[in-house]
């Protein structure tokens, strides 16, 4: 069975690359130089974080977040889990 999940992520550009957390999902922190390259890690992380939670502990996705820093994007990520 494979279910669809999707979760906005916070892209922080820093001068050194992006940052890129996920609200809704504690400790899913990842990095990459390059935008391509952020986006990237960040399906990856989330799919690792997802892949290793109980489906009936995941958090709903939250709407789209409300961004104070003006470094900082949202994205939604969407990653497809085999279970």
């Amino acid at each position: 069975m494979i279910r669809t999940y999707n979760y906005y992520a916070i892209f922080n550009f820093a001068d050194d690359g992006i940052n890129v957390s996920f609200p809704d999902l504690p400790g899913c922190l990842t990095y990459g130089h390059t935008l391509e390259e952020a986006l990237i890690m960040a399906r990856d992380a989330l799919a690792l974080y997802l892949d290793g939670e109980p489906v009936e502990e995941l958090p709903p996705p939250q709407t789209m977040p409300q961004l104070s820093n003006p470094n900082d994007k949202a994205y939604l990520i969407k990653v497809n889990i085999h279970y």
